[in-house]
């Protein structure tokens, strides 16, 4: 009977899995050639870990067309390549400019003038160096210069330092007094004729353009004037020293000295020490070295000429014309170079004189011309002239006091 059962249930069981393998899709898998229940029972196996890393993006599929439409493909669209903006230039940053060389300061000036004017403006040498005074000591080499106002009276006319110095004199009757500058540079200016009232003492240190004192309004027959001496000598043993050669009233330590020398000794006055004071000041005005333009030059107000002649060179050079600049006055002019004569100059009347400016010129180009002429309003005994007008006057920076800075 047991049998009976099991069999029973066996057979119901093989009808089932007949029927169901009738209905199902076959499954392509390598479990399904199994023919037992304990071929078909699979061990359990860990499954395969999942990966949190995002699959790569599947490629998209490409559109199809339904039959009989016909589709223009989406053009794929092409990049330009960038376009490059253009950089500007970098702005170029201009040097930083550098201003011309200062003019030099001039070491040296003319000894005489009126407020508000240039030294020298509105004056003449009556009497130059190593000339013959004949109306007022014939005979007689002058040792200085005598300057004159060119209109009205000398008297109350400024006197001034030509140089930085210290004053080792200050005294006499000329008649009137006497300041004597010892200069850094060793030499000696002396001024004479001055008023009582001068403006400085002994030991005092004075700068070029320093006011010295003004002209003396004199109580004798002889032209107001200022007496103007440059020498190597404060005093001299032959001159004005312990042994002098001649007489003079101002002789025996006698710091301002005669002022004159006889004609017929047998040297000149540049050989005792004198020197041309006018050859001096211009020679010693700039240094050696300075670059031009040195300063500026003006007219005087009263030019003896109406022109002057250009040229190419100064004196001691081959000199050729180039041309006439007229002499309009208080113009003015840059002044390149200086050139002068001797300050011992052996000439003895005022024809010895050379002081020559090159200037500037309005077209840009330059010429040589003549800064004074010689002129016989005084003469020697000879007839030579004895006489100086300026053509121009130096246009003096500041130093000290000097007017017309």
């Amino acid at each position: 009977m047991i049998y009976r059962l099991l069999l029973f249930f066996l057979l119901l069981l093989m009808g089932c899995q007949a029927g169901a393998a009738s209905t199902a899709t076959p499954i392509p898998s390598a479990t399904a050639a199994i023919p037992n229940l304990a071929a078909a029972t699979t061990p359990w196996v860990r499954a395969p870990q999942i990966s949190t890393s995002a699959p790569p993006p599947a490629p998209a599929a490409s559109p199809t067309a339904p039959p009989g439409v016909t589709t223009t493909p989406t053009p794929t669209a092409t990049l330009a390549p960038p376009t490059a903006v253009p950089t500007a230039p970098p702005t170029p940053v201009p040097p930083t400019p550098v201003p011309p060389p200062a003019p030099p300061v001039p070491a040296y000036g003319y000894p005489i003038g009126r407020p508000g004017r240039l030294p020298g403006a509105g004056f003449f040498v009556r009497h130059g160096y190593q000339v013959e005074n004949t109306w007022f000591n014939p005979g007689y080499w002058h040792t200085g210069e005598d300057w004159y106002a060119r209109e009205g009276d000398t008297a109350g006319a400024q006197v001034y330092a030509i140089a930085a110095g210290t004053v080792v004199y200050v005294g006499a009757n000329y008649p009137g007094r006497v300041v004597i500058v010892e200069q850094d540079d060793g030499l000696f200016s002396m001024y004479g004729h001055l008023d009582p009232a001068v403006a400085v003492q002994v030991d005092q240190r004075v700068r070029r353009g320093d006011l010295l004192g003004t002209i003396l309004r004199r109580s004798d027959d002889v032209p107001n004037h200022l007496h103007f001496e440059v020498r190597t000598f404060l005093t001299s043993r032959e001159v004005n020293g312990a042994a002098p050669r001649y007489g003079f009233r101002c002789g025996v330590q006698c710091p301002p000295g005669p002022g004159y020398w006889p004609i017929g000794a047998p040297d000149l006055p540049s050989d005792m020490g004198w020197r041309n004071p006018t050859h001096v000041i211009n020679n010693r005005m700039f240094p050696p070295d300075a670059g031009a333009p040195l300063a500026e030059v003006q007219v005087v107000a009263q030019p003896v000429a109406q022109a002057v002649t250009l040229w190419s060179a100064p004196p001691g050079a081959e000199q050729t014309a180039t041309g006439e600049l007229p002499l309009q006055p208080e113009a003015r002019f840059p002044l390149l170079a200086v050139w002068t004569g001797p300050e011992n100059s052996r000439g003895t009347s005022a024809e010895a004189y050379q002081l020559w400016y090159r200037i500037g010129l309005p077209d840009g180009g330059s010429g040589w011309v003549p800064a004074l002429v010689a002129s016989d309003f005084e003469t020697g005994g000879d007839g030579r002239p004895a006489t100086l007008f300026f053509h121009f006057v130096p246009v003096m920076g500041a130093a000290g006091s000097e007017p017309g800075a």
